[in-house]
C-alpha cells in the first residue's frame, strides 16, 4: 500500500515533517517514507491511497483508560466524588457484566474513531471485552482493577478489608494473562493492576509484584492521586506513596503510574531514577481541582505520557487541556510547546508501554499505526504550523482513517464492522436504564 500527498509529521527525533508526502506499508510495518515520485516508481504495483488534503501522523498511544465509564459522561466531574467511591452512579460492580461490557466496547469504539491506536485499558470484567479489542484491530495493554479494600467504606475514611475482592479480581487478572498475554499478532499484551496503594494492602501489594515478575508483565496503577491516599499511606505506612511502591519493588521502567498529583520533590527523583512513567491526566484532573506538577516531573527526566483516563476517549482534548494548565500553573506562557505536547501524546506514551521500539512515531521499520486528519475544515485552515494545528484546532471527528498493523480499522470516519448508530442508540437506552436504578 502507498499513501500519496498526504501531510507526514513523522513525530521522529528530529520532528521530520513532509509535505505531499509519500509512505509505503508492506504487511504490518512502514517500508518507506519519501516522496511521491521516487517510492511510485520503486514500488509500481503498490494499491494507492489518495491522502490529499490530510495530515498522517502516528496513532495515538492513550496509556491509562478506563473505557466503561463513558456511563459517568457529562456527570462524574461534577459529583465531587470519584465515581468508583460513590454507590449513587452506575459504575464498576454496581454495573451488571453486560451494561460493562456494552460500555467498555462502546469506549473503545470512540477512541479508535478518535485516533487511538494503542490503549492501556484498566477496569473490571476485562476478559469479556479483550475479544472485542482484538476485532476492532486495537493495540491494547489489558489489566483487570485488583483491591483488597472496599471502596466505598473509603470516602468515610475506613480502609476495610474485602477478602473477596482479592482473591476474584487476582484471580481474573492472571487469567487474562495467561490467555491473553502476547496474542493477536502480538497487538494484545498484559499488565498486572493494583489499583493504588491505599486500595491495596502492603502485604497484597507484595504478592502482585512478585507476581509481575515471575510473569515478566508490566504495572497499571494510580499514584500519588488524591490527599486522603497520601494521608492513609502515611498512617498505614510511614511514608509517601511513591516510597512505599519504590520500597516494595513497583517502580520501574515497566511500570506505569497514573496521575502522580501529589508527590515530593524526593519522589519526583524516585520516580526519575526507577525509570517509572507517569500517565498524566489533565482534563480529568484539572476538572477536579487538581494539577500535577508536570514541568517539575520532566525537569527530573521522568517520562511523563498524556492519557484521558476515563469518560472521554479524545487526545485532542487532553491536548489541549495539558498545554493550557502546565502554562497557567508555571507562568509560562509559551511551554510545553504543541510539538512537546503531541510527543506526550505518542513516543511518549509508547515509551511508557515499554513500545517505543515499535510505535510512536513513523519511521521505517516500524509498526504501520497511523492515522489520516482531514486539513481543510473551518475550524483548522489555514494551516501555519501543523503542530499547533493539531493541538489547538483538530477535533476528534475530524480523524478521517486509522490503520493498526497495517490494517484499515477506520474508514472515512467509521470503525470496520460497526453499526455505529446501532451501538449509540443502544448505549444510550442503557445509560437510561442504569441511571434509572439511582433516580
Amino acid at each position: 500500500m502507498l499513501l500519496i500527498k498526504g501531510d507526514i509529521i513523522t513525530m521522529n527525533e528530529t520532528g521530520d515533517i513532509l509535505p505531499q508526502g509519500a509512505m509505503v506499508i508492506n504487511d504490518d510495518k512502514i517500508e518507506a517514507i519519501g516522496e511521491e515520485v521516487t517510492l511510485k516508481k520503486q514500488y509500481p504495483q503498490a494499491e494507492i491511497v489518495d491522502c490529499s488534503s490530510m495530515m498522517i501522523m502516528p496513532g495515538f498511544v492513550n496509556p491509562h483508560y478506563h473505557g466503561a465509564l463513558v456511563v459517568n459522561r457529562g456527570v462524574g466531574s461534577d459529583t465531587g466524588v470519584p465515581p468508583l467511591y460513590s454507590r449513587n452512579v452506575p459504575q464498576g460492580v454496581l454495573l451488571t457484566e453486560e451494561e460493562c461490557d456494552l460500555f467498555n466496547i462502546f469506549g473503545y469504539v470512540e477512541a479508535l474513531r478518535a485516533g487511538n491506536t494503542c490503549i492501556a485499558s484498566n477496569y473490571i470484567q476485562s476478559m469479556k471485552s479483550i475479544t472485542a479489542m482484538k476485532d476492532l484491530g486495537l493495540r491494547a495493554v489489558i489489566s483487570e482493577r485488583i483491591h483488597n479494600i472496599d471502596f466505598f467504606r473509603v470516602p468515610e475514611g475506613i480502609y476495610a478489608l474485602d477478602a473477596k475482592a482479592q482473591e476474584e479480581t487476582l484471580a481474573k487478572n492472571i487469567e487474562i494473562i495467561d490467555k491473553w498475554h502476547n496474542q493477536a499478532n502480538g497487538r494484545i499484551t498484559c499488565h498486572f493492576g493494583p489499583h493504588a496503594p491505599d486500595t491495596c494492602t502492603t502485604n497484597f501489594l507484595a504478592e502482585i509484584t512478585s507476581l509481575a515478575k515471575r510473569y515478566d508483565v508490566g504495572i497499571t496503577t494510580h499514584l500519588a492521586q488524591s490527599k486522603m491516599e497520601v494521608a492513609e499511606i502515611q498512617r498505614r505506612d510511614g511514608v509517601t506513596p511513591v516510597q512505599l511502591y519504590h520500597d516494595l519493588g513497583i517502580l520501574g521502567s515497566g511500570t506505569v503510574a497514573a496521575h502522580c498529583i501529589h508527590v515530593t520533590e524526593e519522589d519526583q527523583a524516585l520516580l526519575a531514577q526507577t525509570n517509572t512513567s507517569v500517565a498524566h491526566v489533565p482534563e480529568g484532573n484539572l476538572k477536579k481541582g487538581d494539577i500535577a506538577p508536570i514541568a517539575a516531573l520532566e525537569e527530573k527526566g521522568v517520562n511523563v505520557a498524556i492519557c484521558t483516563d476515563s469518560m472521554s476517549g479524545s487526545m485532542f482534548e487532553s491536548m489541549r487541556f495539558g498545554l493550557a494548565v502546565h502554562r497557567l500553573s508555571s507562568g509560562n506562557r509559551t511551554e510545553p510547546n504543541p510539538r512537546h505536547i503531541l510527543e506526550m501524546a505518542t513516543q511518549k506514551g509508547a515509551k511508557a508501554l515499554g513500545m517505543d521500539h515499535e510505535i510512536g512515531s513513523l519511521e521505517v521499520g516500524k509498526k504501520a499505526d497511523f492515522i489520516a486528519i482531514h486539513k481543510n475544515k473551518f475550524h483548522i485552515a489555514p494551516i501555519v504550523s501543523r503542530y499547533g494545528t493539531l493541538v489547538h484546532s483538530v477535533q476528534a471527528s475530524d480523524v478521517a482513517h486509522v490503520w493498526i498493523d497495517g490494517e484499515w480499522c477506520v474508514k472515512d470516519g467509521h470503525v470496520a464492522g460497526i453499526d455505529e448508530g446501532q451501538l449509540s442508540k443502544e448505549v444510550q437506552q442503557i445509560s437510561d436504564r442504569c441511571w434509572s436504578r439511582y433516580q
